[in-house]
């Protein structure tokens, strides 16, 4: 592939050329941005074999993306390329650089909300962690105060994931433990205190969160000047991809990356595509990019995805923001009008006969289910969706984002890794133990294993395979624990062994066979973006965590997802439900007034869902959503589609 087959406008080739200083791309959907940033990585390390560029994304998608487009277009020249979200490259600097934190490379990502809860609990219990003012324990004082939060909207209940929720929060708002927290309403006294203990525990314990990679990683530059410059040297030309989505954490770690002096930065965005303000992401945050680094602008208005009325409906419905670049220009279409139905608009009686009509309108206009999308603002009506389209004979696709995996055989498999890479870890050979007791009916005690481990060094995976060994179990499974000790515990060789599992059945459960095709993608993903023979088992285990486990789509499948999680895809016919008030929008945002900042969110996922659209767009409301009346959503008329007297 070469760079010149492509076909490019004038502003796409300025944006390709660009070579230093600081550059906002301001990129509507469908520009073609992804192929812009490929394009230009691609020019500057074909200009010069000793530059070097790092990409930074939202998704793992997009980086995955981007690096399959960069290799065909550069082949082993695209290794000079770092294509990663900002989680992975916190990961990656801590794990070369984060014992000046105290963070040693072996370290391990908390993927679950029980092992994070686990941890608080072990700060509440050890009254040692940090006595407070010299008279309670902290661990006292702060359960009182749990107890005693439940109404206080200002302060936190006593749930311990609403405690994480806080914790997520600080993290994502770039908090450091100082008095005042600028994302809290009000900030209680205990707040530094629980904050600043739970970082130590995550140093001591060895164990990282998503929140606190980031962190981590800008402690680890802004305190360590040697480590921020030998980064800022590694990297000429620095990219990031969707930077609307960042949050505060994000880009304060971009700006340690990036010296105001010297700034290579080449940012793409679309302030019209906002739409994780709850993550963190604001408006605020694209002006402050334009100020700190004094960004030209290039603006991607032509759409390419889009037939003209639904960039018509686009620029009329987000028209109606006030928060937005004031020299916006509004989206271009590049394709000229095809063909009839492109615009199907229904209304109906209540929300059963709209999820009911879906199936019989796809199979009425003949159409290929590979093509189609159902979309909607809430996942309790996609679920109904899905419900429908199975009864009718039709193939639901509800994706599910797992941290970990469920099945008993291949939770085991994940477990026996990671107790092979950190052989002390009691949580991991719990983890072990549970699994295996689901998965093949035998239970082996953790303390039994424990004492049999003074055998060995303490080593506790051998002790397990010893005591497993011992047991009443199948041929399969005695042969499965063979092949784990030798290449395992013997000789941590973990590729040949994953090889060997994921072409073996272990249970007749379909979710098995699910989960180990995502476990074998995803591992044919990381061997693909990284040298395997560079590939050690903790590396391989970190960047396993930091990937979600989504369940893949069948072919023939509907998808049926949120707005958010449509977010960069496109699709031939896309049906968007929904359309009533305090439905899209939702009812918390319509609460907060036709003028707030919750309003014109929701304004922007509308955009987001409409310009996901390549051919027929399917537009639809009820007049009762659960028995409840509803008024046609105020969407409907912003974009043409009513008028104030309907």
């Amino acid at each position: 592939m070469k760079m010149s087959e492509f076909s490019l406008n004038l502003n796409q080739q300025r944006a390709i050329e660009w070579d230093e200083g600081p550059l906002l791309v301001l990129a509507g959907p469908g520009s073609g941005k992804t192929l812009v940033l490929t394009l230009r990585a691609a020019r500057i390390l074909k200009k010069d074999p000793d530059a070097s560029v790092l990409a930074l994304t939202f998704t793992t998608k997009a980086a995955d993306e981007m690096r399959e487009r960069l290799d065909k277009l550069m082949g082993e020249r695209a290794d000079r390329a770092h294509l990663c979200t900002f989680h992975s490259f916190a990961a990656d600097i801590l794990r070369q650089h984060g014992s000046h934190v105290g963070i040693e490379p072996d370290f391990s990502l908390l993927t679950l909300d029980e092992d994070r809860i686990a941890l608080l609990d072990m700060l509440l219990a050890n009254t040692s962690v940090l006595p407070l003012n010299g008279d309670k324990p902290y661990s006292e004082r702060l359960q009182s105060l749990f107890k005693n939060l439940q109404n206080n909207e200002a302060l936190i209940p006593s749930d311990r994931r609403n405690v994480l929720v806080l914790l997520d929060r600080l993290f994502a708002e770039s908090y450091n433990g100082e008095s005042v927290a600028p994302s809290l309403i009000e900030t209680p006294p205990w707040v530094p205190d629980l904050f600043e203990a739970y970082c130590r525990l995550l140093q001591e314990s060895n164990r990282l969160d998503y929140g606190s990679l980031l962190h981590f990683a800008k402690k680890l530059l802004s305190e360590n000047a040697g480590v921020a410059r030998l980064t800022q040297m590694a990297w000429h030309f620095i990219c990031v991809d969707e930077f609307q989505d960042t949050n505060r954490a994000q880009y304060d770690l971009l700006r340690l990356l990036v010296p105001t002096d010297r700034p290579n930065l080449f940012v793409v965005a679309d302030d019209d595509q906002i739409i994780y303000q709850w993550n963190g992401a604001s408006p605020e945050r694209l002006r402050a990019l334009r100020k700190n680094y004094g960004m030209k602008v290039i603006q991607l208005p032509e759409n390419y995805r889009c037939p003209p009325f639904i960039i018509k409906l686009a620029n009329n419905l987000i028209s109606h923001n006030q928060t937005r670049s004031s020299d916006k220009q509004p989206l271009v279409a590049h394709k000229e009008e095809e063909c009839s139905n492109q615009l199907i608009v229904l209304e109906y009686q209540s929300d059963d006969e709209e999820i009911a009509a879906i199936a019989g309108l796809i199979r009425e206009m003949n159409w290929n289910t590979d093509e189609c999308v159902v979309l909607a603002r809430s996942t309790k009506l996609l679920q109904k969706v899905a419900q429908s389209l199975e009864a009718n004979g039709l193939t639901p696709y509800l994706p599910q984002r797992k941290n970990e995996f469920e099945c008993a055989s291949v939770r085991w498999m994940h477990a026996a890794l990671r107790l092979a890479n950190a052989r002390h870890d009691r949580e991991y050979l719990r983890r072990m133990c549970v699994a295996w007791e689901a998965f093949t009916d035998n239970i082996i005690e953790l303390e039994s294993v424990e004492a049999a481990s003074a055998l060995n060094g303490g080593d506790f995976l051998r002790a397990w395979i010893a005591i497993a060994s011992k047991g009443q179990i199948i041929d399969k499974h005695r042969d499965l624990l063979i092949r784990v000790r030798q290449d395992l515990a013997d000789r941590l060789v973990f590729e040949e062994l994953l090889g060997w599992f994921w072409d073996e059945e272990w249970l007749d459960d379909p979710l098995e066979k699910e989960e180990k095709r995502t476990w074998r993608e995803l591992h044919n993903t990381l061997m693909y973006e990284h040298s395997p023979e560079k590939m050690t088992l903790h590396h391989y285990l970190q960047k396993m965590d930091l990937k979600p486990k989504v369940t893949p789509r069948e072919r023939g499948s509907v998808p049926c997802l949120t707005v958010h999680g449509a977010k960069g895809l496109e699709f031939k016919r896309v049906f968007l439900i929904g359309m009533a008030e305090e439905e899209f929008p939702s009812y918390y945002a319509t609460k907060k007034g036709p003028t707030s900042k919750e309003i014109e969110e929701e304004r922007r996922s509308c955009f987001v869902a409409i310009t996901r659209v390549q051919e027929t767009l399917c537009i639809s409301w009820a007049q009762r959503y659960n028995g409840y009346k509803k008024e046609p959503s105020r969407f409907l008329e912003e974009m043409g589609l009513r008028n104030s007297e309907s």
